[in-house]
């Protein structure tokens, strides 16, 4: 049986007094505001009822995605917030054992109910774990705390909703094991990050940094090595989250710190056995509430402050014994020598009476204060009931920011000669995460409420809230422009379009959210480069207003992709858009849309060979059976290892190796080759002179008869060195002699390492190329660092001359489980031989 009631109702929270517990901050006012209030007897469970709420704007449709917050780029943006605060209650005379109230989307209370949230029957192994990766950056953003607590998935989705790297890889990889998969760190500096295991090999997933990488099929997700093996695969996705923009430079700086070489192992994995479970004593109550104490109350850590304090909400855990019987005993922990009676509570009999509650709550514990009314009753406050300390009304001096997370503590209340106690509130702040609480949304809101009581219960809920019609949501866009809907996309540099948005009050439409996936449930993206908010991409038009000098963005309703190959050619892939409006007002999304692109898929089997006989090298591939037969082929070459395709120069960072690499700083080389219709290319020797040639490692994109590219292939490898410049053989006596010998070289990549305690980034792994001349005539120099031959001939003839150039690098081993926390510990440093080649030639001497 239950009794429901809607009423209008002013919107109270307990405020400060003179103890100075500080204020509650609300949500702002508007003229149109209707405060609103629902409640609901409850007497057996589980029990489900309707809640109806009336308006334009809620929580939910004033709030962006979660971004990954690392660049101060914002948690989330909530531009308003329409719920204010759901008291659940205990009315009757016997304990409520775990109750809850579910909204549908606040289900968090165990590790398995987490784990249930993202994972459907009958999921594959990548399926779950994509699913619970996408749910973690959906609750949590980058912020610190503290670290004993950070790293238990249930504190993280339903009290903070915040950790650091470290901490996000233990939650994510205790869900992960939940779900039956095997975990391992994967190892980069000054970060952390865990990987899954399944279909044979292992997967990254970075729940920190909101970012996974897939492989050149747009379909596996990349693992640490193949990340650590070709940078371009993070170049090519977006990193950071969905808030933070598309820039030149964050590729490169995620790259840095993934160049660990070796198997994967150890193992990763929290604590799975916390839980929301509590207890409601008669006169009991959770309150959970959209808003913060003035100044907010939170859990932290020494030396930190979370990143968005306007993240962390305030609830109240409020027990209030009922002295008129005899059921406030069953609520205490002990009581001595006390009576109750019409005037309260009282000594018995000339002795001192003590009573002692016990306050217990799932959420932890930020400060609270007493409301007591009576005489001369004195308070004491513990933490393990031993040691006591006394308290007056003001209990946060007891729950500092800094010191163990307290979910637990002792009141004690002494009572002696005339003292009384005639009513006690003990009311206590508690830490909650915004995105786990029961909120409500426009329209019809279902809620379930249940418990495990043995027995019968006694439960009030009350919902307050405020209906708001300030201004009305965008209408969804109404049809796709291109990709059509069920048509095609010539090519994989496709700009999305779709019709704008309709907003009924003319509002100017200030962002759309853009989704795509191989999925039709669109249950998670395909990668975060198909997860974006318009306005912090290429198609957002930026400018000054002229009247406040603040920057104007404004969006046009498409997304451009920054380069071709990152759909599938013959894949049917699913999308769909919502705008928001200028006041900060999401509307609904769109119909899911599909198309399937068509055009060449990335050329595979790719190697280079070196024919010393010929002195010639070939780079050879095959065309990919995907997609559209490919017309020709455009080849790239670099020395650097995972190098992005470039057909003109771009803007790119070398860290601090400015003068090792300053022909590349700021702007690195176009790395063009040239275009062949064959399935083969000379690239490497003394008669081939293309200015990317005569590299170390290649790609190859394939072109389709309308011009349509694929992405780049894997890269190969060329042998090194090669000498592969072509001798200078004719000389006169008394004229200087001048050839300079080069040879191909790896420059690595841009990596990071700690130097003089700050993380820097470089390329820090060059090879280094030295010279020798094995034999020539006695007049005859070299230069071993470049290779220059030099000298003036002093008589005619015909000399052999044999050049020979070494590779060497710097070997460091590093402390692989240190590494695995974002450590740098350096075991060794050694000097590796890479590999030598030499160059003869007869030199005549005329």
């Amino acid at each position: 049986m239950h009794k429901s009631l809607v009423f209008m109702a002013m919107i109270c929270f307990l405020a400060a007094g003179a103890d100075g517990a500080g204020m509650f901050r609300l949500a702002d006012t508007h003229p149109t505001d209707v405060a609103k209030s629902h409640l609901e007897e409850i007497t057996a469970g589980p029990h489900v009822y309707k809640v109806v709420q009336g308006g334009t704007m809620d929580g939910r449709n004033c709030r962006s995605p979660m971004g990954c917050g690392i660049n101060r780029e914002g948690a989330f943006v909530q531009t308003w917030e329409s719920s204010r605060s759901v008291r659940m209650e205990n009315v009757g005379e016997t304990d409520v054992v775990d109750p809850w109230l579910s909204n549908g989307r606040n289900n968090f209370r165990t590790v398995g109910e987490i784990v249930s949230a993202a994972v459907s029957p009958g999921m594959t192994d990548a399926e779950k774990a994509f699913a619970l990766w996408f749910q973690e950056i959906r609750h949590r953003h980058h912020s610190p705390g503290d670290n004993s607590e950070l790293g238990d998935p249930v504190m993280v989705f339903n009290i903070y909703g915040y950790n650091t790297c470290g901490n996000d890889s233990i939650s994510l990889a205790t869900l992960w094991r939940a779900a039956g998969l095997k975990v391992a760190p994967a190892r980069a500096l000054g970060h952390c990050i865990s990987q899954a295991f399944y279909d044979g090999r292992w997967h990254f997933f970075d729940g920190d940094m909101h970012s996974v990488y897939l492989l050149r099929d747009n379909e596996t997700v990349a693992g640490e090595q193949d990340i650590v093996r070709d940078h371009d695969l993070i170049k090519r996705t977006h990193s950071k989250g969905i808030l933070f923009p598309d820039t030149w430079w964050a590729g490169p700086e995620m790259c840095a710190m993934y160049f660990y070489e070796g198997e994967v192992a150890g193992e990763r994995g929290g604590k799975g056995d916390t839980t929301m479970n509590m207890v409601l004593r008669p006169g009991e109550a959770i309150v959970w509430r959209w808003g913060q104490c003035d100044p907010v109350k939170y859990h932290g850590a020494l030396h930190t402050m979370p990143t968005y304090p306007q993240a962390i909400y305030n609830g109240l855990w409020e027990y209030r014994p009922d002295f008129s019987n005899d059921t406030w005993r069953q609520g205490a922990a002990g009581a001595e020598n006390v009576a109750s009676g019409p005037d309260g509570l009282k000594a018995e009999g000339g002795k001192k009476g003590v009573i002692v509650w016990r306050m217990r709550s799932p959420y932890v514990f930020v400060g609270g204060r007493i409301e007591a009314e009576g005489a001369d009753a004195r308070f004491f406050i513990s933490a393990d009931g031993k040691a006591w300390q006394p308290v007056k009304n003001n209990l946060d001096k007891f729950f500092p920011t800094v010191g163990p997370a307290r979910y637990a503590y002792h009141l004690k209340c002494e009572l002696e000669g005339a003292a009384r106690l005639r009513r006690l509130a003990i009311a206590s702040d508690v830490q909650m995460a915004p995105l786990a609480m029961p909120e409500m949304a426009v329209g019809r809101n279902a809620f379930t409420y249940s418990d495990r009581s043995p027995g019968g219960r006694k439960v009030r809920i009350t919902h307050t809230w405020v209906e708001r019609s300030a201004t009305r949501p965008p209408e969804a866009p109404a049809a796709p422009v291109y990709p059509p809907d069920g048509g095609e996309a010539d090519g994989t540099d496709i700009v999305f379009q779709w019709a704008a948005a309709r907003d009924p009050d003319g509002d100017a439409i200030g962002d759309y959210h853009f989704e795509l996936s191989r999925r039709p449930d669109m249950k998670y993206p395909l990668s975060m480069s198909f997860y974006k908010l318009i306005s912090r991409t290429r198609d957002a038009i930026k400018e000054k207003d002229p009247d406040t000098g603040k920057e104007k963005v404004a969006v046009k309703p498409q997304y451009t992709l920054l380069q071709p190959g990152l759909l599938s050619p013959d894949q049917r892939h699913y999308w769909h858009v919502r705008a928001m409006d200028d006041q900060g007002v999401w509307g609904p999304w769109s119909a899911t849309w599909r198309f399937t692109p068509r055009g060449p898929a990335y050329p595979l089997d790719v190697t280079a060979d070196f024919d010393p006989a010929k002195g010639a090298g070939v780079l050879r591939w095959k065309a990919n059976a995907a997609g559209r037969p490919p017309a020709r082929y455009r080849v790239y070459g670099s020395d650097e290892k995972g190098f992005t395709i470039a057909d003109e120069r771009y803007q790119s960072t070398v860290g601090v190796t400015k003068t090792e690499m300053a022909a590349w700083n700021p702007w690195f080389p176009a790395n063009f080759i040239a275009e062949t219709t064959a399935t083969e290319l000379a690239v490497l020797g003394c008669g081939v002179d293309a200015p990317a040639a005569n590299k170390t490692y290649y790609r190859v994109v394939a072109a389709d008869g309308r011009g349509k590219r694929s992405g780049p292939s894997d890269y190969a490898t060329a042998p090194r060195p090669v000498i592969y410049t072509r001798p200078v053989t004719a000389a006169k006596v008394g004229a200087e002699y001048r050839y300079q010998a080069c040879a191909n070289r790896s420059l690595g990549d841009l990596t990071a390492r700690m130097r003089g305690g700050n993380q820097v980034s470089g390329y820090f792994d060059i090879e280094k190329a030295t010279f020798t001349l094995e034999k020539g005539p006695a007049w005859l120099r070299i230069d071993a660092a470049t290779g220059v031959l030099s000298g003036i001939p002093d008589a005619a003839g015909k000399t052999a001359v044999a050049v020979t150039v070494t590779l060497t690098r710097e070997v460091r081993t590093l402390d692989e489980k240190a590494l695995a926390w974002g450590n740098e510990k350096v075991l060794s440093t050694t000097v590796e031989r890479v590999g030598t080649a030499t160059q003869e030639f007869v030199l005549d001497v005329q």
